[in-house]
């Protein structure tokens, strides 16, 4: 790596403000060893504006893409004829490198300034990892990519380990651990569940806490084990309808392990497991949601699952007061499964009868 790599800015001219928050992010970056090549340093180049654009994409060796409504309109073409030239420029050269490296991008970074502006990354920087720098930590995490550093040290591989002699029945007690710590989450405060849709995408299902360090290390435990797709579908997730004795009205939401999937995760992994001798022992959780009369929240989510047939999973922070709350996008799990249930269709054996139990 170069001692003080070159970074161009690429960015729309929303407004004064936006305008001033990019020169700040530019001047910090530039304060910690960054070469941040930027419009606003310039007056006028002789050569001209679309030939030092050309010229400073080509010399960097990161591309900054500072996303906004704005700049994805301006890229992608959608903005009324006449506005955001610049932008527009930059757009095509970004397209016409990425071509030319035959799709592989490792020029071009996006960056957002809040959360919601995720859905604003143009087509072809979708694919590639998002900084949104609204915190220590994303700013973080972007200037670590920028000198091309890792903030996680990889160890030096060790030995193989030998081949056992002979198979040994593993305890599955010891081996399937479920997606539920009780110390975190008894920790994180689990206060409520909340629902988020952007149009043309799968619906988001939240789950709100109070401790945002202690929800982001629930959250980052299931990447370790899930990956950002719950592909054996372990997690298991139940929305149930319906008046329950002693609880007011609403409904309730249990997330525990999935029986089944965890027993095939095992098996593939190389273990043995008897489902007449061995036992699996599950830890879920729940939580009752009482919402306001007339609240369309739920009936939304449910329809828009039953479109895309997927959602994804995030954790969001919220205050004590309940007033505020804050997704967290980054830590999202995409899942295929979830179920809609009413309390009249659960049995005295059946996995969801606990939400009945903890009401009594």
């Amino acid at each position: 790596m170069t001692e003080h790599p070159e970074v161009f800015i690429s960015y729309s001219h929303d407004n004064a403000e936006h305008i001033k928050t990019v020169l700040e992010l530019s001047n910090r970056l530039r304060a910690e060893g960054i070469n941040c090549v930027l419009d606003q340093y310039e007056e006028s180049p002789p050569e001209g504006w679309p030939r030092w654009m050309d010229q400073k994409i080509r010399d960097a060796k990161y591309v900054l893409m500072v996303c906004t409504e704005t700049y994805y309109k301006r890229v992608m073409g959608e903005e009324e004829v006449g506005k955001g030239h610049g932008v527009r420029w930059e757009g095509n050269l970004i397209y016409q490198h990425i071509y030319n490296a035959g799709t592989i991008n490792t020029k071009f970074i996006p960056v957002v300034l809040s959360y919601s502006h995720f859905s604003y990354i143009p087509t072809p920087a979708q694919g590639v990892t998002c900084y949104c720098i609204s915190t220590e930590e994303g700013y973080d995490d972007l200037y670590f990519r920028l000198i091309e550093k890792s903030k996680v040290e990889k160890p030096t591989i060790g030995k193989l380990r030998p081949l056992p002699e002979k198979t040994v029945k593993t305890n599955p007690i010891a081996y399937l651990t479920g997606p539920i710590d009780v110390d975190l989450w008894n920790k994180a405060k689990w206060k409520g569940t909340f629902y988020i849709g952007y149009e043309g995408e799968p619906p988001i299902l939240g789950l709100a806490f109070e401790n945002e360090q202690v929800a982001r290390e629930i959250f980052k435990n299931w990447h370790k084990r899930y990956g950002e797709n719950d592909e054996y579908e372990e997690l298991r997730i139940s929305i149930i309808e319906g008046d329950i004795p002693g609880e007011y009205p609403g409904y309730t939401v249990y997330i525990s392990p999935e029986p089944d999937a965890a027993i095939k995760r095992f098996k593939d992994a190389g273990y043995e497991f008897d489902v007449d001798d061995d036992i699996l022992y599950m830890v879920g959780r729940i939580h009752r949601m009482n919402p306001a009369e007339g609240s369309k929240y739920l009936s939304w989510f449910k329809e828009s699952y039953k479109k895309y047939k997927t959602y994804k999973l995030i954790p969001g922070v919220i205050d004590s007061d309940g007033q505020n709350l804050r997704p967290i996008f980054e830590l999202r799990i995409r899942k295929g499964r979830i179920y809609f249930r009413n309390v009249n269709e659960i049995g005295k054996n059946d996995i969801d009868s606990v939400i009945f139990k903890k009401a009594e």
